[in-house]
């Protein structure tokens, strides 16, 4: 991989946005290193849960970034100056999926917009032959974004979601390489939304959905774990209806484990886990990135760009790395994490001939978790899998041979851009799209030509791609 300089702070800049809006409601309510305001914010506070997400570009496979302090958030009630620890978050394992950073008591009002600077980002973008380059940016930028319109925080519990543009916020030159970064206001999308009922929740209103963490502590029926690289530490509550699989029986069993929750947010802004999957001990480790190559058929390795991972060994410094997965021990555990994808009516998942998953249907340009009963060496090194599990991710491009069915299911071709990620690494131009009854379409209206951005499963049949879709975005 070659080293060119700064392009990585764009994506940097875009999880920087959402550590500072977090640490800033954080600090607002008494949770940052340190606070002044003028005048005091107001009394009465209220639940926020803080997300971020990336609308990513095509062929950045990495975006990290660092938020310094201190950090100015602009509110009805005065200026805070809040002091930031050190944070380091990664954006476009996130493209069309927003995720939790923090929940927060926020002081009620209206904000209206920040300062802050951003610094130390890192990319990692395929040029036209899908040959990786990382960018690293020493320079820092000191941005003023303006929330528009601005978020304002009543007494019912709100989801606040920062939607990075990394797209919008880099310079390329004429054969698409990233060649540097420059954020404007196009680069980012502040919204809130109260938290929707259980049953109708989706990403940006409460759901929570393949959220892996460490579990650091136990409380009665709480457990408190952190999540991936991002710092984020958070807590569900559980009852007697939560699910406890793969060697944990209840929540005591969760303690010093890597796990992964499904679930919702309640009313009163609280989080909910209605499952909870062992993935490995505090000795092991998952480490969750992109396929860029395949050794073998069946394969015996994988060459992986690390784009977020949890566990011994584990840290900021090896995401965006690369990677190799020895899954010669693995043969017979490729598995497919479905989350909350809906899989009715499609037969069994994994399965032949549409939807396979193994050592000899593995493909690269699909992303997948990658876990071990080892620590994660150094970048660069080998990871030993005993388990290989097909993870969501997104792709963009234009519809083609619309084909509407009953209930809101559809299915369709998406033809990918030409410097498509998954164009580049696995030299596939075309993605059949399952559009399923309960997919969450925010597109609205599909037809041939609209351009669209699908997260989902992709599977590789051994001649094309199939994904099934979770959402559509435009």
């Amino acid at each position: 991989m070659s080293d060119l300089p700064f392009a990585s702070i764009l994506r940097r800049w875009g999880l920087a946005l959402a550590s500072l809006a977090s640490l800033t409601l954080a600090l607002a309510c008494g949770g940052g290193s340190s606070q002044s305001t003028s005048p005091p914010p107001p009394a009465s506070n209220t639940a926020a849960q803080l997300r971020i997400g990336d609308a990513a570009s095509d062929r950045i496979i990495d975006f990290e970034v660092t938020i310094a302090s201190p950090v100015t958030i602009t509110g009805s009630g005065g200026n805070l100056q809040l002091t930031l620890s050190s944070n380091r978050l990664e954006l476009t394992h996130a493209s069309a999926k927003m995720e939790p950073l923090a929940v927060l008591n926020v002081p009620q009002g209206t904000y209206t917009g920040a300062s802050l600077t951003v610094s130390n980002p890192e990319l990692t973008f395929l040029d036209n032959s899908g040959i990786p380059h990382k960018l690293q940016g020493n320079a820092s930028q000191t941005l003023t974004p303006t929330f528009s319109p601005a978020l304002t925080i009543g007494a019912t519990p709100m989801v606040v979601s920062i939607d990075v543009n990394v797209a919008n916020s880099v310079t390329t030159d004429a054969s698409g390489n990233v060649t540097g970064f420059n954020f404007t206001a196009s680069s980012f999308t502040f919204t809130a939304k109260p938290v929707a009922a259980a049953a109708q929740q989706e990403d940006d209103d409460g759901e929570l959905e393949d959220v892996a963490g460490l579990v650091t502590s136990v409380s009665g029926n709480n457990f408190t774990m952190n999540v991936g690289q991002s710092g984020a530490q958070l807590t569900f509550a559980t009852d007697n209806t939560t699910q406890f699989s793969d060697g944990l029986t209840n929540v005591a069993s969760a303690l010093n484990q890597i796990v992964k929750v499904e679930g919702n947010t309640r009313p009163d802004g609280t989080l909910f886990a209605s499952e909870v999957e062992g993935i490995e001990n505090q000795n092991g480790a998952e480490l969750e990135g992109l396929i860029t190559s395949v050794t073998g058929n069946p394969a015996t390795a994988l060459a992986v760009t690390a784009q977020d991972g949890i566990g011994s060994g584990m840290d900021d410094t090896k995401v965006g790395a690369g990677f190799t997965a020895d899954v010669s021990g693995a043969q017979g555990q490729f598995k497919v994490d479905l989350g909350n994808v809906d899989t009715s009516g499609l037969g069994g998942i994994p399965g032949s001939p549409n939807f396979p998953f193994d050592a000899s249907t593995v493909k690269a340009g699909q992303r997948v978790e990658v876990e071990t009963t080892s620590a994660i060496p150094a970048a660069g090194g080998t990871v030993v899998a005993d388990k290989v599990k097909l993870q969501q991710q997104a792709v963009t491009g234009t519809v083609a041979n619309f084909t509407p069915g009953s209930s809101g299911a559809a299915t369709f071709d998406l033809t990918l851009p030409a410097d498509s990620y998954l164009t580049l690494l696995s030299g596939a131009n075309v993605v059949h799209v399952f559009q399923q009854p309960a997919t969450d379409n925010k597109f609205g209206a599909i037809s041939n030509g609209s351009n669209v951005r699908v997260r989902g499963l992709l599977f590789w049949t051994g001649s094309s791609f199939n994904m099934i879709a979770r959402r559509i975005t435009p």
